[in-house]
């Protein structure tokens, strides 16, 4: 089993990967991503009532005044009046924030690892197994604390001016990850943002999913089917501990780095 830790954006200049990479791709069976991207089904409607407050409550009443009003000026000069989303909370608001930035870097969802790899494996007709499904992944977000939600989201609105380069840095760090100091750099960017709000963050975020995911892989190996696999999943699931690898080495398995 190969597993990669990968990156959901990207950009043209990033691809051929490096041989190590599009090797161990290219001598599997089966392709493990967190989402079939192209086959999972999205429910905006439920999705749509999980991101909306299940009372009276409204954005302006979990969010300081001075925080609002900064999330209404970067609103306002997208076009996006801040009171067609106060009902909406914070994770949710959060998350169109992101997609804002996006746009701002020169990193594109289209040339996502992910992406990548899930179109290639189209092509060569290879099995594709999901890791996870895209209800657990907004259960999760929309799972958080209310008190959770306010401190990720007005993080993100003090540092919002910074996000696009820091976004361009954490994929120029990750194609060249290779080296040690890129790679240290990259850690690091990843552990700050995680650690950045309270405990409860990082352990649903991250840990909790990556102890399933071992367990997922964990039973796939078992089972002994004489198959190759490639695993991608985001790179903080395999950087920062308790990550799919160690809980693995718990396990038992043996982890080599080859690239």
């Amino acid at each position: 089993m190969y597993l990669l830790g990968s990156i959901h954006l990207g950009h043209e200049r990033f691809f051929p990967l490096a041989t190590e990479i599009e090797e161990a791709f290219e001598n599997s069976d089966v392709i493990l991503p967190e989402i079939n991207m192209f086959e999972a089904e999205v429910d905006k409607e439920k999705i749509n009532k999980m991101a909306l407050f299940d009372d009276n409550t409204t954005l302006d009443d979990v969010l300081s005044e001075e925080f609002y009003a900064k999330l209404s000026d970067i609103f306002e000069a997208h076009g996006m009046p801040v009171e067609t989303f106060n009902h909406y909370q914070p994770w949710f608001v959060e998350g169109l924030l992101a997609d804002l930035v996006t746009k701002q870097s020169v990193l594109t969802p289209e040339y996502g690892v992910d992406l990548y790899f899930l179109k290639r494996a189209l092509e060569d007709d290879k099995e594709i197994v999901d890791l996870e499904t895209i209800e657990t992944q907004y259960e999760v977000l929309s799972g958080f604390s209310m008190d959770t939600q306010v401190q990720v989201l007005e993080s993100y609105i003090e540092t919002y001016e910074e996000q696009a380069d820091w976004l361009n840095q954490l994929g120029y760090n990750w194609v060249h990850g290779n080296n040690n100091s890129n790679r240290d750099a990259f850690v690091k960017q990843l552990s700050d943002r995680l650690e950045s709000v309270d405990k409860e963050y990082k352990q649903e975020f991250n840990d909790t999913r990556n102890i399933n995911m071992a367990n997922k892989l964990d039973e796939i190996l078992q089972n002994d089917s004489g198959q190759t696999y490639f695993v991608m999943v985001g790179s903080a699931h395999v950087v920062i501990d308790p990550s799919v690898p160690s809980e693995l080495e718990e396990k038992g398995y043996k982890i080599e780095r080859i690239y």
